[in-house]
């Protein structure tokens, strides 16, 4: 499961995505709803949505990431969003990082108790012969790798834990 908030158009929203192989349940406010992916090629993919009434729904979508910018094509209309990173109140968690897309673990960079800077790459992913950095959202220390070299990884099982680095200035 990965909890997450986002900025859309100027509201804030929670959005909680639980994935089970090809299955995503979506929950947002009240709502949730579950998609089917169908295929993915590269950054397009075919979704569909199953509604309370037993219809399905075909959603054509295409997306890309700038850091924590994101920007989507669903069905030929365009929108973006931001990323909000979840942050500790200065007792503890911070960050649970994943990969986007099914992949290999090629690399681990770093260790349990290391301290990490803003942009550090953590771990390197391989899927479609392409390298995919996980990259420290911001200051903070490893606190747990919950992968090893070799490991085939699933879109938004975490990978890695960091705390978020207090401020002692």
């Amino acid at each position: 499961m990965a909890r997450f908030k986002i900025d859309l158009h100027g509201k804030e929203s929670e959005i909680e995505v639980t994935r089970q192989g090809n299955l995503l349940h979506i929950a947002r406010d009240e709502q949730s709803f579950d998609l089917l992916l169908r295929r993915q090629e590269g950054p397009s993919f075919v979704l569909e949505i199953l509604l309370p009434d037993g219809m399905r729904r075909r959603i054509r979508a295409a997306g890309q990431t700038h850091g924590d910018q994101r920007q989507m094509w669903v069905n030929g209309r365009y929108f973006s969003y931001t990323r909000i990173l979840q942050r500790g109140s200065g007792s503890g968690i911070d960050e649970s990082l994943s990969s986007s897309i099914p992949a290999v673990v090629t690399q681990i960079l770093v260790g349990i108790g290391d301290t990490v800077t803003e942009g550090d790459k953590l771990i390197l992913l391989e899927s479609m012969k392409m390298v995919i950095p996980i990259q420290a959202p911001g200051d903070g220390k490893v606190r747990a790798i919950h992968c090893t070299t070799g490991d085939s990884v699933q879109a938004g099982v975490p990978l890695i834990e960091l705390e978020e680095k207090l401020n002692d200035k």
